[in-house]
């Protein structure tokens, strides 16, 4: 790669005009063409760090080695078990009595007692869920938000809430409530991300065990008895 190349490639990680053009696009299909336009956001969100890789993109998104791998998998584990349990329990439930709406979950449905399905969608709940989605909202929107507002406190979380809205908006297919309780787990999501020194694993695995939690309770049928616990 010539000099030339190397700093086209850095201005587009580190150029603030091309960085905003980029984010706001991120954000744009996100809100604009939920369900799909998050796929646009998923490019966006691999291609500009795979090309701006000699600018240590990934590491900027939060891709390095945590202290400890057993230690980074025991706390993950324990906080999707937690934040999992308790948006069943009592978040959507409540949520429930707030907008009279349950959430929408009907397309998966077909998870329900189905072995095949579970595994497929427990696949699809780690790479699509736990990973793209946390590449995209917390790694590339919220890291890069938070760079071109100046890192501060303030920019730190408004680029969290940014990015949670986006998340929430994403998954409109799960209805007004099901926006507001995702949104919620976005918004922890980015929580986490920031207590653990912006290291993308911990999001990336939280919410990998955030969806295991929620597809083991769906295969077995029991989620919507889960949410009449306390209500």
């Amino acid at each position: 790669m010539s000099l030339e190349e190397s700093e086209q490639h850095s201005r587009l990680w580190h150029g603030k005009l091309n960085l905003t053009v980029l984010v706001l696009l991120a954000l744009g299909v996100t809100i604009a063409f939920p369900e799909l336009g998050v796929l646009g956001a998923f490019v966006i969100a691999i291609v500009v760090p795979l090309i701006a890789r000699k600018a240590g993109s990934y590491r900027d998104m939060g891709f390095r080695a945590p202290d400890s791998w057993s230690k980074m998998l025991g706390t993950t584990l324990v906080y999707g078990l937690v934040i999992q349990l308790i948006f069943m329990v009592i978040i959507e439930p409540a949520l429930l009595r707030l907008t009279e709406q349950a959430v929408d979950i009907s397309v998966f449905d077909g998870v329900r007692g189905n072995f095949v399905n579970f595994l497929l969608m427990l696949a699809l709940g780690w790479v699509v869920g736990g990973f793209l989605e946390e590449m995209t909202f917390r790694g590339f929107i919220v890291g890069r938000v938070r760079w071109l507002l100046g890192s501060g406190i303030a920019a730190t979380w408004l680029a969290v809430l940014a990015a949670a809205v986006a998340f929430g908006i994403a998954h409109s297919y799960q209805g007004p409530t099901g926006m507001i309780a995702t949104g919620m787990i976005g918004f922890i999501q980015g929580a986490v991300y920031i207590r653990h020194r912006f290291n993308l694993w911990y999001a990336i695995f939280t919410h990998g065990f955030i969806d295991t939690v929620g597809i083991v309770a769906l295969y077995m049928d029991v989620d919507r008895e889960m949410g009449a616990w306390l209500f």
